[in-house]
């Protein structure tokens, strides 16, 4: 079990609470890794859709910029050969002196896989991601060429000259579905959740670790969270009404708020749900901005004081997250607001805790 606080990297200064023209902001990304190693993020996750640009060149710019600063790139399969991936994300953990991680994002939506042209079904997508990571796994350990003749990659003589600082860069992996919790739990390091209430993480948690075990393994537990924080807690209320105010201006005015990943998205579906739980669960979990944008925005936040979120992650820490992916709505704002409280905050208790 690694504990780890992770963030979140936009390519550009933008966000729900403030929309802003730009898709690509090279300084921005620069100055925002710095935030993220300065207020004592470990790793931070580089994402990908059909239409955002590219991740893993982008963890390369960053990762010019820090020095500890770790990462973890959205890849989904499908598109590189696995061999190919394979060496660019060794290339990376080289250049990087081994701060490269993968995390594999099969695409729960088909709106979004069908849009570059894959038509496979979200079954048979994490089907082929599973033989993928295993593919990855071999090109970075094997010291010599080998062949491969699998469900859905076949090739000869595959090798890399070039091999990772780390003796296997981590797996991260995403997805509730059948196929996805039982081809995930042979072959990710990490598992990574959204949010959720406490039963509900729980109920999750043990049925991924369960499929985990009947291979022998024990993978570690990601949660993504957002955050919204102020020094008292009628303060942070208060902050996350303004947040939803300006989040309704903003849609109302025809700004483009969230991403429309269809009507059966399992993500969506699955917030919606909890939403409808009521505005506020587990004291703290605010669903008021997912309830207002109908599930268009998922932004499901804790909301408190540094001390009361910390409080809060704790106890999912003790049902089994080890990790947890943070972001607010004010991107560098936030970060720097989370150094300067929630984070050491959150790591003095889980290291009590241990």
């Amino acid at each position: 079990m690694a504990f780890e606080v992770v963030g979140l990297h936009f390519f550009a200064d933008s966000s729900e609470a403030h929309p802003v023209r730009g898709v690509y902001d090279p300084q921005f990304l620069r100055d925002y890794a710095v935030a993220h190693e300065e207020a004592g993020f470990d790793r931070v996750l580089v994402g990908q859709t059909a239409t955002w640009p590219d991740p893993l060149s982008t963890a390369a710019h960053i990762a010019a910029v820090t020095k500890t600063l770790k990462f973890m790139v959205a890849h989904r399969p499908g598109f590189i050969a696995p061999t190919m991936a394979a060496r660019m994300f060794a290339t990376l953990d080289q250049a990087s002196d081994g701060r490269a991680g993968i995390h594999i994002i099969t695409g729960a939506s088909d709106v979004e896989t069908q849009a570059d042209g894959d038509y496979l079904t979200k079954e048979q997508r994490y089907h082929r991601s599973r033989e993928y990571v295993e593919i990855l796994r071999r090109m970075w350990s094997s010291d010599a060429p080998f062949d491969h003749a699998g469900e859905w990659y076949r090739f000869n003589g595959a090798f890399a000259l070039v091999k990772p600082v780390q003796d296997q860069i981590p797996v991260f992996w995403a997805g509730n579905s059948d196929a996805a919790v039982q081809m995930g739990a042979q072959v990710c390091d990490v598992y990574a959740i959204g949010p959720a209430t406490l039963a509900d993480t729980g109920a999750t948690i043990t049925r991924f670790k369960q499929e985990a075990a009947r291979h022998g393994r024990n993978p570690d537990v990601s949660m993504s969270m957002r955050v919204i924080v102020a020094d008292t807690e009628d303060a942070a209320w208060e902050k996350a009404e303004r947040l939803l105010g300006t989040v309704m201006d903003h849609m109302a005015s025809g700004k483009q708020i969230g991403r429309d990943k269809g009507d059966n998205d399992p993500g969506t579906l699955a917030l919606k749900r909890q939403a409808a739980m009521g505005e506020r669960l587990d004291e703290r979990l605010w669903t008021g901005m997912t309830r207002a944008t109908e599930g268009r925005l998922h932004a499901t936040a804790l909301v408190g004081t540094p001390d009361q979120v910390a409080a809060a992650l704790e106890k999912y820490h003790a049902i089994g997250v080890d990790r947890f992916l943070l972001n607010g709505f004010y991107t560098i704002d936030d970060v720097r607001l989370f150094g300067e409280g929630l984070v050491p905050v959150l790591r003095r208790r889980i290291a009590g805790a241990v």
